[in-house]
């Protein structure tokens, strides 16, 4: 079979959330390996390696191959099937994490295998799309309000950034994903397509790059533009303190050292973010959202020390302290604070770092930790539930980050001190992600129980994407 390249089933760039939306698509994953088979070329290109290199042409056996097959998809299931090859990691159908389909020359194995490989691969595409439109329904519809429209703006492109990234890693064009599923998002908000191209160009063009995680401050900078462009908006420049989980540019972050600083305002709480954040915790389906996983899981690169290095200001003070949690991990035993305490002395490079015995506040006054007596037992309580094997290690590690975020025990710094515990449960299991901007730089919020169950599951699939690429260096 010969197939114009330039058929437009074969061009998922230009798929359109009309024809990706799962509510109107349907589709029974258990048809998906028949319907591979029946629709694949018998003729199947021999598996190829260094020295049978691919030629993305239209005239090579391999692009031939996948052309047919993306075609034969498209013809039944219909255009949302041309995307199946663009993902390098995803939810599986039934639940689990894995590389399905990578390139032409790691996927074409046996015939069998390669089918198989296909089938999954169009099987993690439908579940990304199924989740994108969970995200949509979660962030849809907008307030009337400009200016509360103009927060959740930032906030859903922020989620759906890190949710595109999460799924494609940092590799070439990732950026491209993200900005096609940032068109979705505008259309099903009921931004004109005339208007929606040139405003995502705007907010993300020259921000993202090939090969290169994106910073926190990035994609921050992106949802704002974007948001500003839909709202007509001008953001607020806020002085934010350190307890925002990244290094920001001058006008997102403090540049003083803690003891430096004015006095925090006297802001009047309209919410507890904590005793919001105690309710999500007992609410949340920890022992359903991820699998049981275990170590080892690692390859040469530390994605926790990578995303460290690149602070400005205490990169080696927080590496130092990174270094001391590894060691902490290797030998094993419980998490407690005393724990946490050794890594926030050598962070913030002072003496003494007790536990608050004040109320707090953080993100420019937008979130309060109030303060009970007993926050420091239910703490302990907590950190201890963090080391609990009965349940899957992506949720212990997710749930024990939003503890500390979220109890906030530290005047300054608790951020990277989540980010810290977070990295010492997953290595005390052997387990050390390759990859970790996309995890440390979401904000999540205190009060859904679908953003803490998405960060376990973030967790889960950054920990079988690690997985599969250890598997792929021996």
């Amino acid at each position: 079979m010969t197939i114009d390249p330039l058929d437009p089933r074969l061009q998922p760039w230009t798929l359109t959330w009309a024809e990706v939306d799962p509510a109107a698509q349907p589709f029974d994953p258990s048809t998906a390996p028949a319907v591979v088979h029946a629709v694949a070329p018998a003729e199947m290109p021999a598996p190829s390696g260094p020295a049978t290199p691919v030629d993305h042409t239209s005239g090579d056996p391999y692009n031939a191959w996948l052309a047919a097959v993306t075609v034969g998809l498209v013809e039944h299931y219909g255009r949302w099937a041309a995307g199946w090859e663009g993902l390098s990691t995803g939810h599986s159908h039934g639940g689990g994490q894995g590389l399905r389909w990578c390139c032409a020359q790691d996927s074409f194995t046996t015939p069998e295998r390669t089918l198989d490989a296909v089938a999954g691969a169009l099987l993690d595409w439908r579940s990304y799309l199924e989740e994108l439109a969970d995200l949509f329904a979660r962030h849809l519809p907008l307030p009337e309000n400009p200016r509360a429209a103009f927060a959740a703006w930032e906030a859903a492109v922020g989620d759906l950034v890190a949710t595109a990234m999460a799924r494609t890693g940092s590799e070439e064009y990732w950026y491209g994903n993200s900005g096609r599923v940032l068109g979705w998002f505008l259309f099903a908000a009921g931004v004109p397509d005339h208007l929606a191209g040139a405003m995502i160009d705007d907010a993300i063009g020259g921000r993202f790059r090939s090969w290169t995680a994106p910073t926190g401050a990035e994609v921050a900078d992106a949802a704002e533009a974007l948001a500003a462009a839909v709202t007509g908006i001008e953001p607020r420049h806020l002085a934010w303190p350190d307890t925002w989980p990244r290094d920001w540019p001058s006008r997102r972050s403090s540049e003083l050292p803690a003891a430096s600083r004015a006095r925090q305002p006297d802001y009047s709480p309209r919410f507890d973010a904590l005793s919001t954040w105690r309710r999500v915790r007992r609410a949340a389906r920890w022992a359903d959202v991820a699998e049981h996983v275990r170590g080892p899981a690692r390859t040469g690169r530390d994605g926790n020390a990578e995303f460290f290095a690149t602070r400005q200001e205490d990169a080696d003070r927080l590496l130092a302290a990174l270094r001391v949690a590894r060691v902490d991990a290797d030998r094993g035993g419980p998490l407690t604070f005393a724990r946490l305490q050794t890594w926030q002395r050598i962070l913030l490079g002072v003496s003494e770092v007790p536990f608050r015995t004040t109320s707090a506040w953080a993100k420019g006054g937008r979130e309060w930790y109030a303060y009970q007596p007993d926050l420091p037992e239910a703490f302990d309580a907590c950190l201890a539930e963090a080391t609990d094997p009965e349940l899957p290690l992506p949720s212990r590690a997710a749930r024990v980050y939003l503890d500390v975020a979220f109890f906030h025990p530290f005047p300054d710094g608790n951020a990277r001190s989540a980010a810290l515990t977070l990295y010492f449960v997953l290595a005390r299991e052997d387990v050390v992600l390759d990859q970790a901007a996309s995890l440390l730089m979401t904000v999540r919020p205190a009060g859904e129980t679908r953003a803490a169950e998405a960060m376990a599951r973030h967790v889960a699939a950054l920990t079988e994407q690690t997985r599969r690429r250890a598997e792929l260096t021996w």
